[in-house]
C-alpha cells in the first residue's frame, strides 16, 4: 500500500455518507489537481473542524476506487475548542 502526504483546501461541504460506520466524503484540491477524500478515523471531529475552504493537511492511501483514504489529517480551522 502506498501511502501519500498533501496540502490544500477543502473544495466542497464536508457530508456524511454512511452512519455505521461513521464514513465522511470531501473534495480535496491541490495546486495540481482535485481528490476524492474519505475519513473513516475521528470522522465525527473532522466534522467539527472541517469547513469548505479551510486549509488541510492530509496523510493517507488510495482505495481500489481510486479515492483517497484519510488516514491523518490536520484542519486549520477557526473552530476553538475549550
Amino acid at each position: 500500500m502506498d501511502y501519500i502526504s498533501l496540502k490544500g483546501t477543502i473544495n466542497s461541504a464536508v457530508k456524511v455518507i454512511s452512519f455505521t460506520p461513521y464514513l465522511v466524503r470531501f473534495e480535496l484540491k491541490t495546486a495540481e489537481q482535485s481528490y476524492n477524500c474519505l475519513v473513516a478515523k475521528d470522522a465525527l471531529n473532522f466534522m467539527y473542524l472541517a469547513e469548505e475552504a479551510a486549509p488541510i493537511s492530509i496523510f493517507g492511501h488510495f482505495n481500489k476506487r481510486k479515492q483517497l483514504v484519510v488516514d491523518k489529517y490536520h484542519v486549520q480551522s477557526g473552530v476553538l475548542a475549550r
